[in-house]
């Protein structure tokens, strides 16, 4: 059987689902998914066909300069004759070559070679990386949508990366955007539909609602698509035609690995976040929710929310990523993990993806928009029992960012003690408070107060006024505001409560002084201690969630005038957190979410990681002359670069293959921009500028992180 055919990829799997996956694939058939679908779309029949393209590869100057590149993506659609809205996932950065290891029962994807070459060494196979989304992919498609997934091996998955592009982000969005100029042309008739695929695009596809879904480097990339089809001087609209975007639905995506900053503006936008996130371990992806509530607000309400899985992991969110990226058994504890560190997947995992990415996509995309499957990403609701009985949920969200929906009251970015609307807040019994950024967790323009107490008296009061808003208040709804617990004292090293791991009374405040009704925050909702995927070993994540409560919960009718919120530490004896956007807002709030989870799950025991001895070498310190850049017809080559310089490190113990960017660090400086070397998975180069050999000091310790794994130590850097 060739070494490289997507066959022996599904015959080293040995199982018979994969043989019912090889009749769908590679010939489209009649496909059932559950009865009483609601559609994206007009009316689907219950059966979906299953095919794929792959167009020779060629080196395409609209997506790489650098590195041939390759259509390739396997597409899922309803029977019926469309249009149908328009989905299109994209996988993140993985292995492009696997070979089956019969002990572990998985392929394991250490190889990069297709990449470069679109083949495999003998007795690997090319990582079908794409298909790893088809558990929602046939869902979606039974429910009226047409889902295409980009398989983004040649030239851009484990590929090095380009100035400006350290993680080759933007190459991926310029990836999503030919593909959608080949749907348009297979679509418009412009182009004959491959052959391979077994039926015909033609008149099947509505771009006028289109969503898309990225995970890993993918989520990014789908932003970078999105930026790019927007810029001002953009080509794509005109090579496409007009797309309109909808929504966008992240996992565990990367942020900042190109030199834009990429946002969300536009449409409506997830991030989930899994808590036991070995890979992109910061958690770095509800970056872009902080963003969106200091940028220019939008024209219209378009929800952005972010939704932390605790015990979820980053790999197994792809079906075909079979290795899990937390390295050892330390359970994630104190979470409910949803994963074997020694098993090839994980359904309930899985579980949380489609009972989360089927509802937002339902919600938002299409002509007949499902507006129940909204409510769970509102942090006032009740999660579904098919979620809340799994494990532990931290949900973040702004419905609107429209400015007349939304009353800032304080952002925390004046100095201590100052409000956002120039009020001064007042602090009393409080061992700490002062505003600052939000932590390494968020993005910097993400401002907070930290607030620390060891008194029942306690409290911080946040004023929208000295004396009493001069504006109407009582136009408003809801107060909302974003909290996320500090480990403090013994916190991070016990059990989660299902009740929450902090609880304190929130009440508004007249212009008088005089006090509403009290609001316990666990009557409306559970804030849980900061949990990683080390937390075992001090690594922890704290991510803000937010909090919703409705004005009426004050009995705020009877008060004629508002000056601020108090938050009083009356309930947990001591404690340590960060508040963060206060604000009144239009939207309703349910207040279903006081309720504790009642968990089919209980936390998994500390375990010591066990790291086995490894050599560590610092194989070269080289200068290096530019390579020469292919000719292309038609582009002028880029002027001659200067020399570089290059630092080549090797291990007895493999260089994963992640989505956060490998970090090699000399004393106090970091260094981003590196390749690894096809056919050895214990060898990668950075590249350096000569300024950053320059401040490369002699005799500095040497270390290399990539992502979550444990860090590699190479001793005193020392110049040749």
């Amino acid at each position: 059987m060739p070494g490289n055919s997507l066959m022996h990829v599904l015959w080293t799997r040995k199982s018979a689902a994969l043989w019912c996956w090889i009749a769908l694939v590679l010939c489209p058939v009649w496909f059932s998914p559950a009865q009483g679908a609601v559609t994206g779309g007009p009316a689907a029949k219950r059966g979906i066909l299953v095919g794929e393209y792959k167009l020779p590869a060629s080196l395409d100057a609209t997506v790489s300069s650098e590195l041939e590149t390759e259509l390739w993506a396997v597409v899922y659609r309803p029977t019926a004759p469309g249009p149908y809205p328009l989905l299109v996932f994209l996988h993140g950065n993985h292995g492009t070559c696997g070979y089956y290891d019969s002990d572990r029962r998985a392929r394991l994807d250490y190889g990069i070679d297709y990449t470069y070459s679109g083949t495999c060494p003998e007795g690997w196979v090319p990582t079908p990386n794409h298909l790893g989304y088809a558990y929602l992919a046939r869902e979606l498609a039974g429910k009226g949508y047409v889902v295409v997934s980009i398989n983004a091996n040649r030239g851009v998955t484990a590929a090095y990366g380009v100035e400006g592009d350290g993680g080759l982000n933007l190459r991926r969005g310029r990836l999503v955007l030919r593909h959608l100029q080949q749907l348009a042309a297979w679509h418009a008739g412009t182009a004959s539909t491959p052959a391979s695929l077994g039926f015909s695009l033609r008149g099947l596809l509505d771009f006028g609602h289109v969503g898309l879904l990225g995970h890993s480097r993918g989520g990014e990339g789908m932003r970078a698509a999105l930026a790019q089809y927007r810029d001002a001087d953009s080509p794509w609209p005109g090579r496409i035609g007009k797309v309109n975007f909808e929504a966008l639905f992240e996992i565990g995506p990367v942020d900042g690995q190109t030199d834009r900053t990429l946002n969300a503006a536009g449409v409506a936008w997830n991030v989930l976040l899994p808590g036991c996130d070995g890979d992109v371990s910061d958690l770095e992806g509800v970056r872009v929710l902080d963003r969106a509530l200091q940028d220019t607000p939008e024209l219209r309400a378009l929800p952005k929310s972010s939704l932390e899985v605790f015990g979820a992991n980053h790999n197994f969110y792809n079906s075909e990523w079979q290795e899990s990226d937390v390295y050892d058994t330390d359970g994630c504890a104190p979470q409910p993990r949803l994963f074997s560190v020694t098993a090839a997947g994980s359904g309930p995992q899985r579980l949380t993806a489609s009972k989360s990415v089927v509802p937002f996509f339902l919600a938002h995309v299409g002509g007949r928009r499902n507006a129940i499957s909204a409510a769970l990403f509102d942090p006032s609701s009740s999660l579904p029992g098919a979620l809340a009985l799994r494990t532990y949920f931290a949900r973040g969200q702004t419905a609107s960012l429209v400015a007349s929906d939304n009353l800032v009251i304080d952002d925390f970015d004046g100095a201590t003690g100052t409000s956002s609307r120039g009020a001064t807040n007042l602090a009393y019994g409080l061992d700490l408070y002062e505003h600052g950024d939000a932590g390494f967790n968020h993005d910097t323009s993400q401002r907070a107060a930290l607030v620390e107490w060891s008194s029942r008296a306690a409290y911080v009061q946040v004023n929208a006024s000295d004396s009493g808003l001069a504006v109407d208040w009582r136009t408003y709804r809801s107060l909302e505001f974003r909290i996320k617990l500090e480990c403090f004292d013994s916190l991070c090293d016990g059990a989660i409560n299902p009740r929450g791991d902090v609880d304190l009374s929130i009440r508004l405040v007249d212009g008088r002084g005089g006090l509403s009704t009290p609001v316990a925050l666990t009557s409306v909702a559970q804030v849980y201690r900061p949990v990683g995927a080390y937390a075992a070993y001090g690594s922890t994540n704290s991510v803000f969630q937010t909090v919703r409560i409705p004005l009426s919960a004050f009995a705020a009718t009877r008060m004629a005038s508002l000056r601020g919120v108090r938050f009083a530490f009356d309930k947990t004896a001591r404690g340590r957190l960060s508040l963060g956007n206060i604000r009144l807002v239009t939207t309703e709030a349910e207040n279903q979410t006081g309720r504790p989870l009642a968990l089919n799950a209980s936390p998994q025991p500390k375990l010591r990681r066990v790291q086995l001895p490894e050599e560590n070498r610092i194989v070269a310190v080289r200068r290096v002359a530019p390579a020469r850049q292919r000719v292309i017809p038609g582009i002028p080559p880029s002027p001659p670069g200067p020399m570089r310089l290059e630092v080549e490190l090797a291990s007895s113990r493999r260089f994963p293959i992640t989505d956060a960017l490998p970090t090699l660090v000399v004393g106090e400086k970091s260094y981003r921009r590196s390749r690894l070397l096809p056919g050895d998975a214990g060898r990668i180069v950075f590249s350096l500028s000569e300024a950053d050999y320059a401040g490369m000091a002699e005799g500095a310790p040497t270390r290399l992180q990539i992502g979550g794994a444990p860090v590699w130590q190479f001793g005193k850097f020392r110049r040749p």
